[in-house]
């Protein structure tokens, strides 16, 4: 039997979904007066519940789930995020306006490379082993992939000469090195990189 799980879909293989953000999702989706303003919501569904779904209902405003929102997403859900990465990471400033929503990675990565591969001329450093949607999206956007190798007896770092390397050569064939992708933790080799790194 083979089970197919890499597409981060827990329940295809019988993960039970999570009741908590189900039913806040559906106190966000009901109109008011039938979910977080009815009167007897608290005997419907728990108080924490109900809590959160008001105050993600207020951070939409009055249009609902159903409406367009900011390019980058709702403001508030972005202060989140960056209240949550500026405590992660020690009290390092993070900040609302450098952050985008998006349905997903996958998404946000063909964002990303849209906007930076122009022409054939276009390439990005990827690393060696990678997921493949870089390699993909390079290619069906019509750009260069420039691999650069991890270096798997050292914890799959990337290497300053291995970067260096693949830089010059990118240059020596005349593309337009654009950006390099970074994937921390790694995927598929799962290191995380140090600092130093």
């Amino acid at each position: 039997e083979i089970l197919f799980t890499n597409i981060g879909n827990p329940q295809a293989v019988g993960q039970s979904p999570i009741t908590y953000y189900r039913q806040v999702m559906a106190l966000c989706d009901l109109p008011a007066e039938a979910g977080v303003d009815h009167p007897e919501v608290e005997k419907m569904f728990p108080a924490d519940v109900v809590q959160r779904a008001k105050e993600i209902r207020a951070a939409i405003g009055p249009a609902g789930t159903g409406a367009y929102s900011h390019s980058q997403g709702i403001l508030q859900f972005r202060k989140d995020v960056a209240a949550f990465i500026q405590e992660r990471d020690g009290g390092h400033k993070s900040y609302p306006g450098n952050i985008f929503l998006t349905n997903g990675a996958s998404t946000a990565i063909e964002l990303v490379l849209t906007t930076l591969i122009g022409n054939d001329n276009d390439g990005v450093m990827i690393p060696i082993p990678q997921y493949p949607i870089y390699s993909a999206l390079i290619a069906k956007l019509g750009g260069n992939q420039i691999g650069y190798e991890l270096d798997e007896e050292n914890n799959w770092a990337a290497t300053p000469e291995e970067l260096q390397n693949r830089l010059d050569e990118a240059h020596a064939d005349g593309l337009a090195v654009k950006a390099m992708a970074i994937i921390n933790p790694g995927n598929p080799t799962g290191q995380v990189f140090s600092r130093q790194d």
